[in-house]
């Protein structure tokens, strides 16, 4: 189970976004992408979750090549995401955004759905339950009927990760999942990372938060100016003068 990235770039009307960007993400890794803000991270997400097409390079998952591969077709190959900016039905309870996240593993289909089909329903109670287990997982469980969007800002978060869970993914990007935490539910999240890991998933993380990323992640890759810069443990990165260069500047290096 393993995700490579061979040489990829992105262009944006003739403005490079990423520039021949390759490496590896190995089945049960907990693969950080660092990098100061604009560098490219975001970018990377949306070219390996089919959103953008690369500009050229090629990416492929269990030796499947991804290009051309409509972001649906992404999540049902076993890649599910979550977004910088939440994305929630925020009018939905989160057990039905929970739901509707399993969508693309339910088999009904439209007239099973309306005529109420003994398969239908006996579908649906397994999806509820699912969708109620990765709620107690992420910790919202108490607050299965309240609207998303009146949920306190770290449980929406939380729950992004049980909709992405829902899809059954083998692979699981966040994208910023820290962001806006304080430090209790940053550590919450920590050891919920942990835990998707402990269920076989792969966990590819984007995060600003140093003490998260250093004390969860096996591996760290670094984005600059969109390039790759360095690769390797976290207590290798800790060291890289190229690292430590781009996030306080030449004279502070």
């Amino acid at each position: 189970m393993t995700l490579v990235l061979d040489q990829v770039s992105k262009s944006f009307g003739g403005l490079a976004a990423l520039g021949n960007v390759s490496f590896t993400v190995n089945g049960g890794e907990i693969v950080g992408i660092i990098g100061p803000n604009g560098a490219g991270k975001t970018t990377l997400f949306n070219l390996i979750t089919g959103i953008f097409p690369p500009s050229s390079g090629k990416i492929s998952y269990k030796g499947k090549n991804l290009l051309g591969i409509r972001p649906y077709k992404v999540t049902s190959l076993g890649l599910a995401r979550t977004f910088q900016n939440i994305r929630l039905f925020g009018h939905m309870s989160p057990l039905d955004n929970v739901m509707v996240g399993a969508h693309c593993r339910t088999k009904a289909g439209v007239w099973k759905g309306l005529w109420r089909t003994p398969t239908q329903r006996k579908e649906e109670k397994r999806t509820r339950e699912r969708a109620q287990a990765l709620l107690q997982l992420v910790g919202v469980e108490n607050d299965s009927d309240t609207p998303a969007g009146s949920l306190p800002y770290g449980q929406q978060r939380r729950l992004e990760i049980a909709r992405a869970l829902a899809t059954e993914p083998e692979i699981i990007l966040l994208d910023e999942p820290a962001a806006g935490m304080n430090e209790s539910e940053t550590e919450d999240l920590r050891l919920l990372i942990k835990k998707i890991q402990m269920m076989g998933k792969t966990v590819i993380l984007i995060e600003h938060d140093m003490n998260l990323v250093m004390n969860v992640c096996d591996r760290l890759v670094v984005i600059n100016f969109g390039q790759k810069i360095a690769e390797g443990t976290p207590a290798e990165i800790q060291k890289n003068p190229l690292v430590i260069e781009a996030y306080l500047g030449r004279e502070e290096a």
